[in-house]
Parts: structure tokens; C-alpha cells; sequence
């Protein structure tokens, strides 16, 4: 169901699961804009990500005033993930006066507000903050650590698994990209950013009931060895490729056709996905 342009933006429904792109882009997309989501189930909403353009996007495009966000996940620190979180801070603590919720491990929280928020937000009028002044902690529980660490928690009514990703690797083993993807209530996977990881998916979809799959995609390649490309995700079972739309594409996307290569189709900014 596309958005209703006479109308904001609801962050409520009739309770059953849904997605909504605020954009589909690539980090460096205009077009389509950066690759963030809002989570709505009833009366819980979560924003995952909070890109560079989304505060733009969500008002513009949508009608949603950044103070309407009770609930944000950050999947990892690149711009079109983090670069409107500053705002958000701000628009929290000035205008709306209430702290968001912030689903966030202990290590990624350090990383955020030491290596990308504090130099915007850690001197004010009032003297010095932490990220604290900001934000509530949601912490997650860690569940698992092998094959790859998770996470869990629940906003409301809304479960949330964070699983470990490959985004941004080099051959220095203590240099990394922190980058977490996400399983929704069990049945919706969004790696987020990730590297081409057959095996994880599989063992996703082996141990949980996964219904849907929004997967980052470089097309037709440009960036591979960072995100999975065309190419490499063409390769899945027939099964994996059925349940799976693509997002956080670049305008090449408008020379494939992913449903004559056995994917649901592209995701597309401003439709809600009933999960």
C-alpha cells in the first residue's frame, strides 16, 4: 500500500506488522534517497537508521516531523545511517523535551557518541553531555555468540534480534566496521548493510520462520567486497531469491528486472510492507 500524499505519515495501525522506506537508496542517493525504515505494529513504531536526508525526507516527502520519533535503531555508523541523529538529539532535548529511545548495544553506544556524536552534541549552553542527555538506552540482550553474536529486545510489541554483519572488513582483524542487521518478530530479515554472507542468511532462514527479506544490493556491482552485489545474490537458492526484495540500490536499478531473476521485485520509498 503506497502513502496517501493528502495525509501524514501514521506511526499506528491495526496491529499486524509493518515496513515503510522512508528511502531505498544507496548512501549516495538523492533520487531515491538513503536506505532507512520505519517499523510500525500497533501502537509502536521504531525508525531504523536516521540517515543524513531522512529528517528532510520524513517532513517533506511525508508529512512527519522528526519530534514524532519515540524509537530509533542504529544499524551502524556510516552517514546515511547516523547523519541525521545529531538533529534528532537536538529536536529532542529543545523541542519535544523528552529523551528518544535508543535500541543500542553497550559497544556500538561508546563507538557512536565518542567517534561520530560527541563533537555536535557534547557542548551546550548548559555545560557538558553525554549521549545519556539524549537518549534512553534500550538495551539488548546478547542471546547468542556463535556463529555470529545476537542480540534481543522488544519495543512494545515489537521484537527485535540484532545479529553481527560483515560490512566494512580490512586485513587488520582489529579494524572493523561495527554493523548489526536485524530480524523483525522472527519473520522479517533486514541485514541492513552487509557483505554478500550466504551462509548467515541461511542459517536465518533454517532457524527461524522467515516470511519476507529486505536485502542491500550494489548494482550492477560497483562496491562489492562492501555490500552484496547483483550478481552475488543471483546466485541463492530459488527459495531465498522468492521471499527477497532489494533496497539501498543506485539508479542502475532501473536497467534490471529482479522478478525475471527470481526476487520479489525492488523495494520502493513511500509503501508500507505488510509483514
Amino acid at each position: 500500500m503506497s502513502f496517501d500524499a493528502n495525509s501524514a505519515l501514521e506511526l499506528t495501525n491495526e496491529g499486524r506488522l509493518s515496513l515503510f522506506f522512508v528511502g531505498t537508496g544507496s548512501a549516495f542517493s538523492k533520487r531515491y534517497f538513503q536506505t532507512n525504515v520505519l517499523i510500525v505494529k500497533g501502537n509502536d513504531h521504531i525508525l531504523v537508521d536516521c540517515g543524513t536526508l531522512c529528517p528532510f525526507a520524513l517532513e517533506k516527502n511525508y508529512g512527519l516531523q522528526l519530534s514524532k520519533i519515540d524509537n530509533v535503531l542504529l544499524t551502524h555508523p556510516h552517514a546515511d545511517h547516523i547523519g541525521g541523529v545529531e538533529e534528532l538529539a537536538l529536536v529532542g532535548r529543545y523541542v519535544k523535551k523528552q529523551k528518544c529511545n535508543l535500541v543500542i548495544t553497550d559497544e556500538f553506544k561508546n563507538l557512536l557518541w565518542e567517534e561520530s556524536l560527541k563533537g555536535g552534541l557534547k557542548v551546550s549552553e548548559e555545560g557538558a553531555h553525554n549521549l545519556e542527555d539524549y537518549f534512553v538506552q534500550i538495551k539488548p540482550e546478547q542471546i547468542l555468540d556463535f556463529p555470529f553474536e545476537m542480540y534481543e529486545t522488544n519495543v512494545g510489541s515489537i521484537n527485535i534480534k540484532l545479529f553481527r554483519t560483515k560490512h566494512v572488513t580490512s586485513n587488520d582483524p582489529s579494524v572493523f566496521q561495527i554493523s548489526y542487521g536485524l530480524l523483525i518478530d522472527d519473520r522479517v530479515l533486514f541485514p541492513s548493510d552487509t557483505q554478500f554472507n550466504p551462509e548467515q542468511i541461511n542459517y536465518l532462514v533454517s532457524n527461524y520462520p522467515v516470511k519476507v527479506i529486505f536485502h542491500d544490493c550494489d548494482i550492477p556491482g560497483y562496491g562489492e567486497g562492501v555490500h552484496a552485489s547483483y550478481a552475488q545474490l543471483k546466485t541463492l537458492p530459488d527459495d531465498i531469491r522468492r521471499m527477497m526484495y532489494l533496497c539501498h540500490y543506485n539508479g542502475m536499478a532501473e536497467k534490471i528486472n529482479p522478478e525475471e531473476d527470481g526476487f520479489k521485485k525492488l523495494a520502493k520509498p513511500g509503501v508500507w510492507y505488510r509483514c
